[in-house]
Order: C-alpha cells, then sequence, then structure tokens
C-alpha cells in the first residue's frame, strides 16, 4: 500500500462526514464508522448489505436512477437530498454526493464513492418554518398563504374545463361569548374540534384552511354545480353542529357560511372575498345559515363601506342628534321619563334613523364613540333642564360593556355634566345581558354601585329571559313591542303581558310595556298590571327643541291632543286586582266569570302580598342591588323613575321605540 492510499484510508475511516464505497451491484464495500452512525448501527453492520436496505421506499426509484447514470457514464457525479431508514426505523435526511471511481489496470472493478452529510436537523428546521409560513399553529390546516396558492393554482387548472371551484367562507357563530366566558384555552378547544369536523366533512382532495379568529374557508374542486358545492357544505354544517363538550360545559357550535362559485376571471383574492362577503349577509339574516354570493352583494359591501367612512366623519363632525321619546305613567299618562334614540344629520340624505347604520356601527366598533356620545348628550339634556326631575333612559351595545370600559364613560358624562347617576338609566337587551362576559359583568355591577339601575330591554325576544333577569343584578324590564302587538289576541299575547307583568311585581322591580299605539292596547295594558308604558300614543323620538319643560315640571311633547302637556309626577302603582275592569269578551261581560288565568294571576299577587318582607328587611330587589328595603317602604317610594330613590339601566339597541 502507498503512503498516498494509506493516508486516503485514514481520512476514509475518520472523517465527520459519512463515507462508504458501493460495489457493481449496489452492496455497501466499505464504510465509515460516521456513516454507520448515521444508520445506527456498526460499521460491520453494513458493510455486505445493498443501499436498498436502507433507503427510503419513496426515494428507491430516484436513487436507482442516479446510481445508473453514474456507472452508464452519462454523469460522473451526483448531488442531491435523501432520506434513509435507521435500524430504528426513523427517517434520516442527508445530502448526499456519489462519484464514479473506474478500475485499475489491478483490480477493475467498478466502485462508486458515496459521502453522506446527515441533515436532519436542518430539514427538520426548515420543515417547521415551512409549517409556520404555511400553516395554521394551532389546527394545522392551511393557512391565508397556503390558502391563496392552492386556490390560484386550482382556478388555473379548472380554466378550460366544464367543472369550476367553489370557495365557502365559515364564521363561527356567537363565538366570542366561549372566549369570554370560559376563556381563551376553552375557546381554542373549541376551534381545534371545529376545524377537525370541517376537514373529516370535506371530500378528498378539497382544502380547509383557517384565516384566523373563528373563520374557516373550504375550497372545492371539480364542482358541476352550486346544489353539489352546497350539498358538500351542508355535509360540513351539520358535523360541525354536533355538541361538544369543552371545560365541562357542552356548546353545540353553528356557522354562518357564504359561497362563492369562480367566474372565469375570478383572482383568488376575489373569490375568497365574495365568500366572505355572502357570509357576512348569511350572519345578517340570522346566522347558522348559508347564503350564496350574487354580484349585488358586492354593492351592498361597498356602500357599507362608504356608510362607514361617512359615520366616521359623522361621528367627528357632530352630525349625530338625540331624539326623546316619552315614557308614560299609565294611571295618569304623565310623563315621567325620556328614552334616548339616536338619528344622523346626513349632509346629503337629510335625516337617517337608526335603522341604517347602528348595524354597520356594530360591526365597525363605531358604536363605541357613537354611544358614549349619546350618553354625554342624555346627561347634558338633563343639565340643561333642571325643572325636568325625571330620568332619561339610554341604549348601551355590548360592545360598551367591559372592554369598552362602560362605567368610565358614564362617570365622565355625569361629572362633566354634574347630573346625579340616579337620573341617568341604561338599557341592555335581554340576549346582551346573557352574553355579557365576566369584564362586562364586572362593569355592570360597578353602574349599580354607582346608582345607576339596569333595565332588560326587548324582554322576552333573547335566548334567556329569566336567567338575564335572576343572575344579573336587574331593577327592572322593558316587554317587546312584539308582545304589545298581541294584546286583545285573547290566547298567548295576552297571558304573557299578564305573566310578565306579575313576574316583575313579584321580583320587586319595575316594568315598562312598549310599542304602545293605540286606545286599546293602553287599556289591555293598565288591565294586565302594567305600570309604565312607552309608544307612540304617548309621542314620537322628539327632538330635544320641539320639547318644553315648565317650571313647575310640566313636560310638552308635539303630540296632539295626546301627551301634550303631561305632568311630571309619582303616581301610585296600579295593580291588577286595582286596575279598571276591562272584560276580555262578551261572554265574560253577560256571565260575570272572571278568566281563569287573571283569577291565578290575582291569587298570586295574593299570595305575594301576604308573604311580603316585614319593615325594616330585604325585599328581593334590595338582595339584587346590595341593600335593604326601608320601613314603611310603599310602592310611591319605589317609583322607579324618581330620580331621588332609584334609576333604571337600559342597555339595549338603538333602534325606533314605539
Amino acid at each position: 500500500m502507498t503512503r498516498t492510499e494509506d493516508l486516503f484510508r485514514q481520512a476514509f475511516r475518520e472523517s465527520p462526514i459519512g463515507m462508504a464505497v458501493l460495489d457493481d451491484a449496489g452492496r455497501y464495500e466499505e464504510v465509515n464508522a460516521t456513516f454507520a452512525s448515521v444508520l445506527g448501527l456498526s460499521p460491520a453492520a453494513v458493510i455486505g448489505r445493498s443501499f436498498a436496505d436502507f433507503t427510503h421506499p419513496d426515494d428507491m426509484v430516484a436513487s436507482r436512477d442516479t446510481l445508473r447514470r453514474i456507472r452508464t457514464g452519462q454523469t460522473s457525479s451526483a448531488q442531491f437530498l435523501k432520506r434513509y431508514l435507521s435500524a430504528k426505523g426513523e427517517v434520516v435526511w442527508a445530502r448526499v454526493t456519489v462519484s464514479d471511481a473506474p478500475g485499475s489496470h489491478l483490480d477493475p472493478r467498478h466502485r462508486l464513492v458515496v459521502q453522506v452529510e446527515d441533515v436532519t436537523e436542518e430539514r427538520r428546521t426548515k420543515d417547521l418554518l415551512t409549517q409556520r409560513t404555511l400553516y395554521d399553529h394551532l389546527t394545522g390546516l392551511a393557512n391565508r398563504t397556503l390558502l391563496l396558492d392552492r386556490l390560484a393554482l386550482a382556478l388555473d387548472a379548472h380554466r378550460d374545463r366544464i367543472t369550476t371551484v367553489a370557495c365557502a367562507f365559515l364564521d363561527v357563530d356567537h363565538f366570542k361569548v366561549v372566549n369570554d366566558s370560559l376563556g381563551h384555552e376553552a375557546g381554542d378547544s373549541l376551534l381545534v374540534e371545529i376545524a377537525r369536523r370541517i376537514q373529516d366533512a370535506v371530500r378528498p382532495g378539497d382544502t380547509v384552511a383557517r384565516l384566523g379568529g373563528d373563520e374557516f374557508v373550504v375550497i372545492l374542486e371539480n364542482v358541476r354545480s352550486r346544489a353539489i358545492a352546497e350539498g358538500v357544505i351542508g355535509a360540513v354544517t351539520q358535523a360541525v353542529q354536533s355538541a361538544v363538550i369543552v371545560e365541562s360545559h357542552e356548546i353545540v357550535p353553528t356557522v354562518s357560511v357564504g359561497l362563492a362559485l369562480a367566474e372565469l376571471d375570478s383572482t383568488a383574492e376575489g373569490l375568497v372575498r365574495a365568500a366572505d362577503t355572502a357570509m357576512s349577509a348569511a350572519k345578517e339574516s340570522g346566522r347558522a345559515r348559508l347564503a350564496a354570493y350574487h354580484p349585488g352583494m358586492r354593492r351592498d359591501a361597498m356602500s357599507k363601506l362608504s356608510v362607514e367612512a361617512e359615520l366616521r366623519t359623522a361621528i367627528r363632525d357632530g352630525q349625530l342628534v338625540v331624539f326623546y321619546q316619552p315614557v308614560v305613567d299609565l294611571a295618569s299618562r304623565r310623563i315621567i321619563a325620556f328614552e334616548a334614540l339616536v338619528r344622523w344629520h346626513h349632509p346629503s340624505r337629510g335625516l337617517l334613523g337608526p335603522d341604517e347604520f347602528i348595524g354597520i356601527a356594530e360591526e365597525a366598533n363605531l358604536i363605541v364613540p357613537l354611544g358614549s356620545h349619546v350618553i354625554h348628550e342624555a346627561c347634558r339634556f338633563i343639565s340643561t333642564h333642571p325643572d325636568f326631575n325625571g330620568r332619561v333612559l339610554v341604549n348601551v351595545s355590548t360592545k360598551q360593556i367591559g372592554s369598552a370600559d362602560l362605567t368610565r364613560v358614564v362617570r365622565s358624562a355625569l361629572t362633566e355634566s354634574g347630573v346625579n347617576p340616579s337620573r341617568l338609566g341604561l338599557e341592555i337587551t335581554e340576549t346582551g345581558m346573557l352574553m355579557a362576559s365576566h369584564a362586562a359583568k364586572s362593569d355592570l355591577e360597578a353602574l349599580t354601585a354607582l346608582g345607576v339601575d339596569l333595565v332588560i330591554d326587548d324582554f322576552g325576544t333573547g335566548y334567556s329571559a329569566l336567567s338575564s333577569v335572576l343572575l344579573n343584578p336587574v331593577s327592572g324590564l322593558k316587554l317587546a313591542r312584539e308582545f304589545t302587538l298581541r294584546l286583545g289576541d285573547r290566547s298567548t299575547g295576552d297571558r304573557i303581558s299578564i305573566a310578565m307583568a306579575t313576574l316583575t311585581m313579584s321580583l320587586d322591580m319595575y316594568g315598562v310595556i312598549e310599542g304602545i299605539e293605540t286606545e286599546a292596547q293602553y287599556a289591555l295594558a293598565r288591565r294586565h298590571g302594567w305600570t309604565y308604558g312607552q309608544g307612540f300614543l304617548f309621542g314620537h323620538p322628539t327632538p330635544e327643541e320641539l320639547i318644553t319643560i315648565d317650571t313647575d315640571g310640566t313636560v310638552h311633547v308635539p303630540t296632539g291632543d295626546r301627551g301634550a302637556g303631561l305632568a311630571v309626577g309619582l303616581p301610585p302603582t296600579v295593580r291588577p286586582e286595582t286596575a279598571p275592569r276591562l272584560p276580555i269578551d262578551d261572554r265574560e261581560s253577560r256571565l260575570g266569570l272572571v278568566d281563569p288565568l287573571e283569577q291565578a294571576t290575582r291569587d298570586s299577587l295574593a299570595s305575594l302580598q301576604g308573604a311580603a318582607p316585614a319593615p325594616g328587611s330585604s325585599s328581593p330587589a334590595s338582595h339584587r342591588n346590595g341593600g335593604s328595603a326601608a320601613a314603611g317602604q310603599t310602592s310611591h317610594d319605589r317609583d322607579p323613575f324618581a330620580w331621588t330613590h332609584r334609576s333604571g339601566l337600559d342597555t339595549g339597541v338603538f333602534g325606533v321605540h314605539r
């Protein structure tokens, strides 16, 4: 052996890079310790084995082809990435360089010299970066980048086909409730489960992606019709809607879905945007449903963007104004409060009602500054009219509570105006009350401690009316107009009205029946036991400049011969057993019969009155509000609209109240 050969063999054995020699049959003739360690074996255990014994099956064809090209002289060397399988079955990524080693006249055998560099860690790092770049870290689904890339390829592939591509945009309904009530970990668990269900429900080859938050996108290829796409998405929504247990709570998730089918000129971004637009339409139409995109939706979306921009300007430039609608004592028809309702003096479109911009304000997170403006205006109204000794009720969106620090806004408005907290009322819908987060509930409790009452608005139209009453510091409720419209139906409408009036009385709360428009509704509301009312019969929402208040407290509103010049006062509470007797039908009038439900109501009231708290003891309402009932307190003293005693909180929507 020559000196050179000796040095070569020493370098071969001690090289930090794996080295091997393959014979003509592809068997390892020599290997160093580094190469053997890559495979998790000793050199002796490798020598004599075929390269195929340690090659990953997916790389076998490429490896054989490379060796063949070198042996046949098509190339003298080659470098490539290859996967080996170790003795433990683990995948080892390697950067492999293979060189031709022709035989000599002393040893004519043809050999290949192989250099192997273990790059497994490098590959894992690269794969991790790719995973983070192209996949959602929480669910493992494709992210927006990979989604758009795959969608662009799918659109190109379908240009000349009779089939097309469909894009479905899914948004989890009421997901914020889970996050706020159970915590973000619970929310993440729910998202992971929803992602799994969507992935399992789609067809092989369909792409599922998470765009972030609670938004998912499904790409369907080879779609022949919208009906087929809707069928696949229908299976997805069915899968999602199965109950899931999160943090020991059973949740039945639903999704709102927007569906868009590709046109010849569709782009990836444009198709996702169209599906997103359709999803928003599905949300607006009631959630847990599918809406298919059509061009009119795009126009509507652009119109909303325009209104949103104009609304920002309106808030900044003072184009928003507050109208005031009377709340009256039903016994005397005297005005005892106003509800503040926002309007928009648009520079070109004139006076706009809330239905034209409140929804957009909610979506654009403009409801917080808008609501703050209304609260400050209501306090200014009270301070500007010192002879008015009633209260102003203000609607509050759930987005204003908790994270928006409603308590701070109210304190600021009260301080600036010098108004007593009990003069300001706030309203919140029962759904909003139920969906309030922990931070929001703390905000509401702080407002109650400040001296502001909570009133549930549109009672009876939400998810859990009794929960919203019993589990929160509520002092009053307003029965939704939907029930007022059914007064006099001699059935459900009348029974619900009586039951709700009884409920407010039994819980020592006060109630306002909304939407009174006729004398017949007014008479029935009194008969059913309602103390306070609101509606067009008593006055429409009125600009401040048309309201006059005399020094003796008499309030004048422009309602014709009804409601004008009604004085603010503290009338006695009207209870069902003392209300004017108005027969439900002619049969009762002729026979002198008493309606069984009304009799049951009277019996219940008599029982409640017999069990009334003794002087000095606590009533249910005082327990909720942290106080005790004063000895000898009368219904006159408990009047919720007498600002020296209690106040009314109303946190609903900025709607048109009748």
